[in-house]
């Protein structure tokens, strides 16, 4: 009897986990977007140095680690006179797919870049400089969790008045800047029910949101369009920074709040889709600190 009991709780045990586990726990947590990898030049370069007149290799790896399609363009310089040659500024084209999960294996997007240099030459002195790379892309989906609504006066326990979204059933995905958790909430009487949103934002911890070229930089921040609709009627929303559809959000920020509601006139209990809308421009710029070894010229050469 006793090893019966064990077997059914290994069996609860395992239906518990399985019942927990999302997909997000096959792609990771939290926000994220695309990395850069320095494939060249290695780290060596940054200790031991180039000597002067040889090419410095260039090659990127990138990953795109979001849920959304990232497209815009990767950009190299290092920040040396450019009358020593080194790495003048290039940029390139950049798509990638998002990032999916596939028979329960995360499937990335990952590619290499290759750039050139010029050789540095004239130095008098061993120098010191910074490659930087600076990947700009936009970044745009549609999330958000299933939303029960009913009369306030309704004793129904499961569909709650008071309720905070989190995890498996936020219906968030991985971003830069992504929905991390809902705050849910309904007031009003029978037949004039109101339901009020709480929605936080977070972005990665590395990088910035980005200025798009619609968009002028401005003491308020950096664009982030975002639209709420509850079924097919959008909310009405306020927020720090936010106005007429649009976050600004500063390089400091790391999260953001907004608050949304909307009025319904039926009090029966309903399952209705919460939409939000999230499309940007997300900057991250990855440094390689390089030493360059000034080589004497003999007299006469």
């Amino acid at each position: 009897m006793k090893k019966e009991y064990l077997f059914l709780l290994i069996l609860i045990s395992i239906f518990i986990i399985s019942g927990c586990t999302s997909s997000k726990s096959f792609l990771g947590s939290g926000p994220n977007g695309i990395q850069i990898k320095f494939i060249q030049p290695e780290s060596k370069y940054s200790t031991l140095g180039i000597d002067e007149g040889v090419d410095l290799p260039i090659e990127f790896e990138l990953t795109n680690y979001a849920e959304c399609q990232a497209i815009g363009n990767l950009c190299v310089k290092d920040l040396l006179n450019d009358k020593y040659g080194g790495v003048p500024e290039q940029c390139k084209e950049i798509n990638f797919e998002e990032a999916r999960i596939n028979n329960k294996k995360p499937e990335l997007d990952t590619q290499t870049f290759i750039f050139s240099s010029q050789p540095y030459s004239n130095l008098f002195k061993n120098e010191d400089t910074t490659l930087k790379a600076t990947a700009k892309y936009n970044c745009q989906f549609i999330a958000g969790p299933t939303i029960c609504t009913k009369s306030p006066l309704n004793q129904d326990k499961e569909c709650k008045n008071f309720e905070t979204i989190s995890g498996s059933k936020l219906g968030s995905k991985i971003a830069p800047v992504t929905i991390t958790s809902i705050e849910k909430q309904l007031g009003g009487s029978s037949n004039n029910i109101e339901l009020k949103i709480k929605i936080t934002l977070r972005k990665m911890s590395d990088g910035k949101v980005s200025t798009s070229n619609e968009f002028q930089e401005n003491l308020k921040g950096n664009p982030l369009r975002i639209e709420i609709d509850y079924g097919e009627s959008s909310m009405s929303c306020l927020g720090a920074d936010y106005k007429e559809g649009i976050m600004y959000w500063k390089a400091k920020d790391t999260e953001k709040v907004i608050n949304c509601k909307i009025s319904l006139t039926s009090g029966e209990i309903q399952e209705t889709p919460l939409n939000i809308r999230l499309n940007y421009e997300y900057e991250i710029t990855k440094d390689m600190p390089i030493k360059i070894n000034y080589i004497k010229q003999e007299e006469g050469i």
